[in-house]
């Protein structure tokens, strides 16, 4: 048999006071003696009483629910592929967690372009992944209140602090030394034309890099689709040309595959005659032949991260943003040789 919850009627009823009474002695308001509190609680704990979140979220103005908005481009194909990639999953699953252990529930709508849409689900704040550059999502939610933390930064807004990432800057630069290191000296950087602080990141650390070290800058714009027919297409042509690339960097996820498969077609062994490095660890990177080195993100760490960052505005504590995640180079044989 299912057991019946406890309710705030019950507890008064055992101590022989008023609902009201029970409500304002475990909330600390209203005129409650010190005995009267005591006794209460002694007898919500003995009864397993547990107040009801809902109830909480609705008395604070609260639904009690976090959004999830994951990135959006034309196109449902590029949608759907977005929505399948590990990185994106990762973070929504530990997000879900996160959120739970702050009892609230974490919700992933359909796209919501207006202010009543929004009203019409009241959510307590919004998780947005990979803004674009001045976001114009950002700018709805919190005209009407509702606060927005991102993970990663809104490129068109330097001042603002509400966000957790990786130092993408940074990574780029542990890749390419460590491709030179290997002996690489003409890496390609397959590059989108993403207004998103990640793409634009890794694209001018590159050209920085490149300026810095006289290696010739092979940058090359793959369209913006997250599965490996662009990829392979682009890669393709760099292996074709007169002067290719021995080393590829492919950042986005979904890219890895395609470029393995255009060496493969083209009868060139990795690592021996092109090394390879992805920006984004998943199961493609890992499962690939050779396992393809990438920078593991850990999405887990700023998924939790972004949560609590979340959690905190709502509640209205001065956030501690923004959050920076350290990334891992996961090195694997794609982007070792054998000396």
């Amino acid at each position: 048999m299912a057991r019946t919850r406890v309710t705030i009627r019950d507890v008064a009823d055992a101590v022989g006071v008023s609902a009201t009474t029970v409500s304002h002695a475990l909330n600390g308001k209203g005129e409650v003696s010190p005995a009267t509190v005591e006794r209460v609680r002694a007898v919500a704990h003995r009864l397993g009483y547990r107040p009801s979140a809902t109830a909480q979220a609705l008395r604070r103005g609260r639904t009690g629910s976090l959004v999830l908005i994951l990135p959006r481009e034309d196109g449902r194909e590029v949608a759907r592929q977005i929505v399948a990639l590990d990185y994106y999953m990762a973070i929504a699953a530990t997000a879900a967690s996160a959120a739970f252990e702050h009892n609230r529930a974490l919700v992933l709508p359909p796209e919501l372009t207006t202010a009543a849409e929004w009203e019409a689900i009241n959510p307590d704040g919004v998780l947005l992944c990979d803004p674009i550059a001045s976001d114009p999502q950002i700018d709805l939610l919190e005209s009407i209140g509702v606060p927005v933390v991102t993970i990663e930064r809104d490129a068109g807004r330097p001042g603002r602090i509400h966000y957790v990432s990786g130092d993408n800057a940074a990574n780029t630069r542990v890749v390419l030394e460590h491709l030179r290191a290997q002996g690489a000296r003409r890496i390609a950087l397959l590059t989108t034309e993403w207004t998103r602080a990640w793409s634009i990141d890794i694209d001018d650390a590159y050209r920085t890099w490149c300026g810095e070290t006289g290696f010739p800058d092979l940058r090359v714009l793959v369209p913006v689709q997250f599965d490996n027919r662009a990829a392979y297409q682009t890669a393709c042509q760099l292996l074709d040309s007169a002067t290719p690339p021995d080393a590829i960097y492919a950042p986005a996820e979904g890219y890895t595959n395609g470029v393995v498969a255009a060496c493969r077609d083209r009868g060139l062994r990795i690592p021996d005659d092109v090394l390879v490095v992805g920006g984004i660890d998943g199961r493609e990177a890992r499962e690939s032949e050779p396992a393809v080195t990438a920078i593991d993100l850990h999405p887990d760490r700023q998924a939790e991260a972004a949560i609590q960052l979340l959690i905190d505005r709502v509640e209205g504590h001065a956030p501690a943003g923004p959050v920076h995640v350290p990334s891992t180079l996961q090195v694997r044989a794609s982007s070792i040789r054998m000396r």
